[in-house]
Order: structure tokens, then C-alpha cells, then sequence
């Protein structure tokens, strides 16, 4: 007699499901997230170039990676993997504030299948909070979590919630991370900042601080212009790790040019 077809795809949703935390589970170690260094984590991808026409200008700032921008006016739809409908409505809430100036619409479904951001809450007991960019959701991880948010809980505070999930939805339609702009102006002390992303908590080997920090983009990988560090795309710069003081704060929601950037990009 053949497999039941039906028996075999709630196997896989049942496995699925076992292999992530409930949100009782998650929200036990309240202290530990709280000690969670709050930058998100690069997902290398190896993007197709879309190759803007010179007379597309961007005039003003942000990092853009070529090939993996959804088309215009798309309808992005938001599959929660997990998470109690507090943390859920957190954030599609904040998700939409990237529509408020592009051309692009978030939707919530309950249809895996039909999903193009796949979002779930320390999946796997994972506390980095990442995201795949763009058309890499589809393109790297059809059908699979394209989307990590590994601090959140009921505690966590409003303006913490509104900056990552901005942060996240910025890489989901395509946004790179503005310290590695090709522009940008910081000079890092780079003994320092090893000591410090290698060191607890982060805890990552050389390679990954310069894949995460240091390495620039090419100025043929990605679109961008001016350095912007204003920018939700930004990670903090602590004055300790640059060899001339410069520092960057804690970025808590869109830059004026974050804005006038992706209107550029996704324009009505």
C-alpha cells in the first residue's frame, strides 16, 4: 500500500516543530538574553548582480546588495514559525514601517508554502538574531526559517524590539550592513576589535570578525553612496575599537536616509 501522504507530511511539521522551543522555554532565561550582545549575525549568500543603470542615481545613503531585490510593489508574506502572538504582533507591527516608505507591503500567513520570510523566535535555542537577504529567502532556503529573532521575550523593551526588527526587515528586502560600506570612514583598531568579537560572549573565530566587521564590500557587490552612520543597517562602534575615538551609538529606528534610500530603491 503506498505512504500515506498526508501521515508523512505531519511527520515533517511534527519534527520541525520538536526542534524548536515553545515560548514558556524561550522566555525562562530572561538574565541570560539580557547579557546577548544586540548585533545580528551576516549571512554570506553568493547573490546574482542586478546592475542598475547609471542613470538610476541614489543620492543618498545606505548599502544596497545587488541581487537580491524583490520587485516592485511585491506583497512579502510572513510566516511565524513560532512565537506567542504578543511577539508576533511586535513584529509585523515594526516590520511595516520599511513600507511606510517603500513600495512593498507585509503580510501575515498561516501557509508556509506560500511564504516568502519564514520568521521564528530562537529557533533551536538560537540567540542571534539574523536574516537572509532579500530574494535569497526564496532563492537559499525555500520552505526553510529565513529569519531569527534570538533575544526577544515579553520583557523585552519596545525601543529594542522596534530597532532589530527593523534591522532585520532592512536585510530582508535587501539592506546590507552600513559599517561595511565600501565609503565608510572608520578606522578600526584591529587587535581590539578581535579582542573583543573573539572574547565572551560573541565568541567568534578571526574569520567571522572579518566577515561580520571589517571586510568592506566591494564597490561591485553592492549599490550604495555616501556612509551613513545614522543608519538601522549600522552596528554600534564602541570608541574603544577605532584608533581615533570615532564612535557610532546605538541606532534605534530609520534614518532620513535610510528612508529617501530604499523610496529610491522600491519607488511608488
Amino acid at each position: 500500500m503506498p505512504a500515506n501522504t498526508d501521515t508523512a507530511s505531519v511527520a515533517v511539521a511534527d519534527e520541525e516543530m520538536a526542534a524548536t522551543r515553545s515560548d514558556e522555554l524561550n522566555e525562562t532565561d530572561f538574565e541570560a538574553d539580557a547579557r546577548t550582545p544586540r548585533v545580528c549575525v551576516y549571512k554570506f549568500t553568493d547573490s546574482d548582480p542586478i546592475i542598475l543603470d547609471e542613470k538610476d542615481e541614489v543620492n543618498e545613503r545606505a548599502v544596497l546588495l545587488k541581487g537580491t531585490k524583490w520587485a516592485n510593489g511585491k506583497t512579502l508574506k510572513v510566516f511565524f514559525m513560532n512565537g506567542s502572538p504578543y511577539l508576533r504582533n511586535k513584529v509585523i507591527t515594526y516590520a511595516r514601517r520599511w513600507a511606510n516608505h517603500a513600495n512593498l507591503h507585509f503580510v501575515v500567513t498561516n501557509k508556509k508554502a506560500e511564504s516568502d520570510i519564514r520568521a521564528g523566535f530562537k529557533i533551536n535555542g538560537d540567540k542571534g538574531s539574523w536574516s537572509y537577504f532579500g530574494k535569497d529567502a526564496d532563492r537559499y532556503r525555500k520552505g526553510k526559517q529565513t529569519m531569527n529573532f534570538g533575544w526577544f521575550n515579553r520583557k523585552t523593551e519596545d525601543s529594542e524590539l522596534i530597532r532589530t526588527t527593523i534591522h532585520e526587515f532592512g536585510h530582508s528586502i535587501g539592506l546590507a550592513h552600513e559599517h561595511l560600506s565600501p565609503v565608510n570612514t572608520i578606522n578600526w583598531d584591529k587587535p581590539k576589535v578581535y579582542d573583543y568579537y573573539m572574547g565572551p560572549p560573541n565568541n567568534w573565530t578571526r574569520e567571522k570578525v572579518n566577515e561580520q566587521v571589517l571586510n568592506k564590500y566591494k564597490p561591485r557587490d553592492v549599490r550604495n553612496t555616501k556612509y551613513d552612520p545614522l543608519s538601522i543597517m549600522h552596528y554600534p562602534v564602541d570608541p574603544s575599537l577605532t584608533t581615533d575615538g570615532q564612535a557610532v551609538g546605538v541606532n534605534w529606528t530609520l534614518s532620513d536616509k535610510d528612508k529617501t534610500f530604499i523610496r529610491r530603491i522600491y519607488p511608488n
